[in-house]
């Protein structure tokens, strides 16, 4: 299968481009060269093809010209999968427009530049977008309001492009991740106390780690998952619905 991945160097786009590199062609990308060259300079995959560019998922025009040279490269696309994104917690009050202009370009313009100019290189063949919505657009959190309407929107977006695309056998999902371990959430996570009150939310009583969503994405580029479309799967360790 022909994978492309979009915030490769990220905590869950790395792991998952280790992890489906094992047995997938990939095609990876992130703003920063180095990491790239890094993945793939430690990446064991045997038998398969790995490469990867620089791209800006902020913009409409670095997006296409990304998919168009990840294209050329895989040669056929069967599967996207973004986990470009951000996180900034603060009370609407509080934040500037450039703030949340910015939260809204990084996780949705991202994901619709993406589904903007993906459709040409799958609807022949058919394919499958994955993308990272949130727990925080499901449940009520505090200071959430910039990152969960943009992750909101995202689902949204997922829910209509579904449909839309379903004539091309384009089959479009999100995953609503709760709090997962990674560099973006470090903040959290290395303050005792918040990451105390954090687990305290989830009813597992644990935040998550970039390796709970490797089963889910395999299952969904499965050839056995094509009646899966137009859905958002929560992974979140009970934070949206367990007291």
């Amino acid at each position: 299968m022909n994978i492309i991945i979009l915030g490769a160097s990220g905590g869950i786009g790395s792991t998952l481009f280790s992890e489906l590199s094992k047995k997938h062609n990939i095609f990876i990308g992130s703003r920063d060269p180095l990491k790239i060259k890094t993945l793939i300079n430690d990446c064991v995959a045997i038998g398969t093809k790995i490469d990867g560019c620089t791209v800006e998922g902020t913009s409409f025009e670095s997006v296409e010209k990304f998919l168009k040279e990840a294209a050329n490269f895989l040669e056929s696309v069967d599967c996207i999968i973004n986990c470009i994104g951000s996180i900034l917690l603060k009370p609407a009050h509080f934040t500037s427009e450039s703030e949340f202009d910015n939260v809204l370009k990084t996780n949705l313009y991202s994901c619709f530049a993406i589904l903007k100019y993906s459709i040409q290189y799958m609807k022949n063949d058919g394919g499958n977008l994955i993308f990272f919505s949130s727990s925080a657009s499901k449940i009520g959190l505090k200071n959430h309001e910039a990152i969960a309407a943009a992750k909101g929107a995202i689902s949204s977006l997922v829910t209509s492009a579904a449909s839309t695309y379903s004539k091309y056998n384009i089959r479009i999902n999100a995953i609503a991740p709760g709090l997962v371990e990674t560099n973006l959430t470090k903040k959290i996570t290395s303050n005792p106390t918040s990451l105390k009150y954090s687990k305290e939310l989830h009813g597992l009583k644990k935040i998550g780690k970039p390796e709970n969503f490797i089963p889910l994405v395999n299952s969904l580029i499965d050839n056995r998952s094509s009646w899966i479309t137009g859905q958002t799967f929560t992974v979140d360790g009970g934070l949206s619905n367990i007291k």
